[in-house]
């Protein structure tokens, strides 16, 4: 009795555990997108940036730290804390006269796509986009600690993340 009792414990237990795995196959973007000609909701203009037709906002093609040459983003991107990444870009906005700006994560997940992954953008307009947390200038309303980002992998939103915490960032203008 008690081995027939702990197989089929031992059964239930795997039935469970199966059910607790994610199986969806996700298309990967780069599979998605297959022509540099079909941008979809955008429009990629020159000196590396690209207009969100739908927004109306102009965000930069790559990361800041990086560079656009060929319809790839070469260099290292600029990896800084929250309070730096601001600063950088208030500095840039100042330095160029043009209103930049760390995207919200409103404005930030409306560039990413929901029916592909890994990153979640179309691979023609953020050519070769590194999978890993974004910083957005939204901030949570407590504990000032935190703030919030988007997971490029598949455009989640993450508002616990430690605003000390080195991250890449885009920069957006109206």
């Amino acid at each position: 009795m008690k081995k027939t009792f702990s197989k089929a414990a031992l059964v239930a237990i795997c039935i469970i555990l199966a059910g607790c795995t994610d199986n969806r196959t996700e298309t990967a973007c780069s599979e998605l997108y297959t022509s540099r000609l079909d941008p979809n909701d955008f429009s990629n203009l020159d000196g590396g940036i690209t207009l969100h037709k739908p927004s109306g906002l102009t965000f930069t093609r790559c990361a800041v730290g990086q560079r656009l040459i060929n319809f790839k983003c070469v260099g290292k991107p600029l990896r800084l804390n929250w309070d730096e990444a601001q600063s950088y870009v208030k500095e840039v906005a100042q330095k160029s006269g043009e209103r930049w700006r760390v995207p919200t994560r409103t404005e930030m997940t409306a560039i990413f796509e929901s029916g592909c992954i890994n990153p979640a953008v179309n691979p023609y307009v953020f050519p070769n986009m590194e999978v890993a947390n974004y910083w957005t200038s939204s901030k949570r309303m407590s504990p000032e600690a935190f703030r919030c980002s988007v997971y490029s992998y598949q455009g989640a939103v993450y508002c616990l993340q430690s605003r000390k915490v080195e991250q890449p960032f885009l920069m957006v203008r109206d």
